[in-house]
Formats: C-alpha cells, sequence, structure tokens
C-alpha cells in the first residue's frame, strides 16, 4: 500500500513560519534583558559601593573619637624644681633665754627657724638641768633630737644658738652638728650665759665641723649688740 504524503497548504506554512519566527525574536530579547538587567545592577552596586567609600573617607572624626596632640609649650615644659631658703636660724633654748635671741636675729636675716627639741627632755629650771647635763659631758654622750631638718643641703649660713652649760655647748648641739655635711657653709654661732664666755664654745665646734666656716661667735647680752656684730661679720649692710 502506498502512502501519500499530503501537503500543507502555503497559507499555513507561511503562518507557521511567522509564528516560529517571533517566538525566536522574543527568546533573544528576554536573553538580552537579562544581560542588560545583570550589567546595569553591577554598574549601580559598583556606584554605590565608590559612594560609600567616599563618605567613609570624607566622614569628620567625632567627638567620641578626638585627636589630641600636644602643643609645643606643652611638650616643653618641665616641672620646676622647688626653691629653699637658703638661709637657717636654728637652736636650742631649755629655760627660754635663747629663744627671744634667736627669733631677733631670724627677723633680722630671714630664712627658717627651728627649734631644736631633745628625745629625753631636760628637767625644768636652770639648776635641775646642770646634773644630767654634766653627766653628758663626762660620758661625751649624744642626745638624740626629735625632729630632723629637711632640706639642710639648700642652707649656705647656718646661724647656730644655744645656751652656755658648764663652760660649752650642750652636748645635744654636738649631736645636730655631727647629723648633717657642713662642708661649704657658713656656720655663725650665738650664745647666752650667766656669766661664762662663748670663746670655748667656739672651738668646740670648729673641732666637730672643720670643713665649715665657723665665724666668731657673739654672747648676746643685749639685742642692740646683734646688728653690729653682724655688720662686722659682713653678714648685715
Amino acid at each position: 500500500m502506498k502512502i501519500t504524503q499530503r501537503k500543507l497548504p502555503i497559507p499555513i506554512l507561511i503562518m507557521f513560519s511567522i509564528l516560529m519566527l517571533t517566538l525566536s525574536a522574543c527568546g533573544n530579547a528576554g536573553e538580552n534583558n537579562k544581560e542588560t538587567e545583570t550589567d546595569s545592577a553591577t554598574v549601580t552596586d559598583t556606584a554605590e559601593s565608590v559612594t560609600d567609600s567616599e563618605n567613609e573617607a570624607a566622614e569628620p572624626i567625632t567627638e567620641s573619637d578626638p585627636v589630641v596632640k600636644p602643643t609645643e609649650t606643652e611638650a616643653a615644659t618641665e616641672p620646676e624644681e622647688e626653691e629653699y631658703n637658703t638661709t637657717l636660724v636654728v637652736y636650742f633654748s631649755h629655760t627660754g633665754n635663747t629663744k627671744p635671741v634667736a627669733e631677733y636675729i631670724h627677723d633680722i636675716v630671714g630664712g627658717d627657724l627651728i627649734r631644736l627639741e631633745p628625745v629625753n627632755p631636760y628637767p625644768e629650771g636652770y639648776s635641775d638641768a646642770l646634773d644630767p647635763a654634766k653627766q653628758e659631758q663626762r660620758e661625751n654622750a649624744r642626745p638624740e633630737i626629735q625632729n630632723t631638718i629637711e632640706h639642710f643641703d639648700s642652707y649656705e649660713v647656718i646661724y647656730l644658738g644655744y645656751p652656755i652649760w658648764w663652760g660649752t655647748t650642750p652636748m645635744l648641739i654636738n649631736t645636730f652638728l655631727e647629723s648633717y655635711d657642713f662642708s661649704g657653709k657658713t656656720v655663725v654661732p650665738f650664745a647666752t650665759s650667766g656669766g661664762t664666755g662663748i670663746a670655748k664654745s667656739i672651738e668646740e665646734i670648729r673641732w666637730e665641723i672643720p670643713s665649715a666656716d665657723v665665724k666668731d661667735g657673739l654672747l648676746v647680752r643685749d639685742n642692740e649688740d646683734i646688728i653690729p656684730w653682724l655688720q662686722q661679720l659682713g653678714l648685715y649692710e
């Protein structure tokens, strides 16, 4: 049996061809649109990334993140050394006779004023203190002093006052002289006494501190004698 192929009419073929071409064109257009959308999205993302980077770079420093740079003046400033007095009036006064003399001298020369206090106080009154004072001399004792003198190195001129006990300085003064370095310092002794002179005490002071310049002292009987004495030593104008 012979099969006979039927031929489609020409108009139908034409319509079928047009339909195929239309479908092909739509598919290509869809792919092109997807590529265009992808490219546009990429360009947009890149632009946003660049914009964000620029914003981050241009963002000003906020108050929460301060950057403080020291000025040249602050960087160069150094703490100043504290200045101390160069004059010291130091004294020991048991019955109170030497104290007003020391205060008078301090009013004249200025500086610091310090009273030496023994750890073991002497008995009250002059007569009662003589026996323990004599015992200290026999034993060549060095009675302890309560107070220490800070910044002693800063003093250049030291006025040293004391009463005369048994012809010389109380042994407390020897303790003081051995407690500090008097090298290169000027020491100006003054004393009070009921009758004994000051010469022996000056010799002992010079023996204790040979590296100091120990001036001729004054046994004070009247405060009016003090300024002429200081002028004679070249310590008062």
